[in-house]
């Protein structure tokens, strides 16, 4: 009972001390009682890991206090993900989430140990990114509309690489394949990087992917379209709806999430503070250069946004008949 009380009174301290936080100047007044952790659930080095420590520095500037990024990698990012739903819903333990742990996860892992929608409380929006339909430079397509005819040209005999079962970069093509009308063959890897080893050692045909932009750079891969709009690193190549395939739109993202009953004006401070930061001349510098566009979101714009991917994944599983687990 005393450990309850203790926790109430800590959060309502917490509160408090957040609603009268409403400027800059007041950034310092967040309760320095204990680090934030923010749980990565992904393995040091990605994408998500480095946006991560991008805003845990930029949001711990703000607060004057420590923001440490935790990985806690494994399963799809779900382990990271139900390890935070679990936390102390106190301010001090964010989750990064991804359209992985709140939009995929729930159809490819029937015994998930979380609830996307349950356990959690959307805060902020980050990233919107559009993933790359690579190609192994062997076939000098110049094009996506170029891929699209040879694919349809030759059914069933092309392949293409994805980061695994139940993985963006699954879905992506099978969006493709779907509206564009192709028959390939799926290779899962465990992971984006051997996949896309793979695919520029000729091993694989094509891929669609968000970790390609260094190989597209060091001119390992050929870039023929982006997934939704227009990347930064590449803003000169076309969109696939751009280039024809009527209706195609397939959106990458991370987001921060608490666990649910964390205090509204905790999400609210937090939710201002990640917007400041994302509004940064060197953090969208940092981002333009990885092809990561920013885009924060949050309230019931967010959570909107989340609940129709998850409509869109869903109807997409059930008309391809998609395995989504091996």
């Amino acid at each position: 009972m005393n450990k309850l009380k203790a926790t109430a009174v800590g959060a309502l301290a917490l509160c408090s001390t957040l609603v009268m936080a409403t400027s800059p100047a007041r950034a310092a007044d967040w309760p320095a009682d204990k680090p934030i952790r923010l749980i990565v659930p992904y393995p040091a080095g990605g994408n998500s890991d480095v946006i991560g420590r991008v805003f845990a520095r930029k949001l711990g500037d703000a607060l004057h206090q420590s923001v440490v990024v935790e990985n806690r990698p494994g399963a799809g990012g779900s382990i990271g993900a139900a390890f935070a739903a679990k936390a102390e819903p106190d301010g001090y333990t964010l989750l990064l989430g991804d359209i992985a742990t709140h939009a995929i996860n729930r159809l490819s892992m029937p015994n998930l140990a979380y609830d996307a929608q349950a356990d959690f409380t959307p805060v902020s929006r980050l990233t919107s990114i559009s993933l790359l339909l690579v190609a192994n430079s062997k076939y000098q397509f110049k094009s996506a509309r170029d891929f699209i005819a040879y694919a349809k040209a030759h059914p069933g005999k092309m392949t293409y690489a994805t980061g695994g079962y139940g993985t963006p970069s699954q879905l992506a093509m099978e969006m493709l394949s779907g509206i564009a009308g192709l028959e390939m063959l799926q290779i899962p890897y465990k992971g984006s990087a051997p996949a896309l080893t793979d695919v520029v050692a000729g091993q694989v045909d094509v891929m669609i992917d968000g970790a390609a932009t260094p190989l597209v750079k060091a001119g390992k891969l050929d870039l023929l379209a982006v997934t939704a709009d227009r990347s930064p690193a590449f803003p000169d190549t076309p969109t696939l709806s751009e280039s024809g395939v009527s209706g195609y739109r397939f959106v990458s993202w991370h987001g921060v999430f608490a666990p649910k009953g964390t205090p509204q004006p905790v999400v609210e401070k937090l939710a201002q503070e990640f917007h400041r930061a994302a509004q940064a001349p060197e953090v969208q510098k940092q981002f333009q250069a990885l092809g990561i566009g920013l885009d924060t979101q949050y309230g019931p714009a967010f959570a909107s946004f989340i609940a129709d991917q998850r409509q869109s994944i869903e109807a997409l599983v059930k008309e391809r008949g998609l395995k989504l687990a091996p």
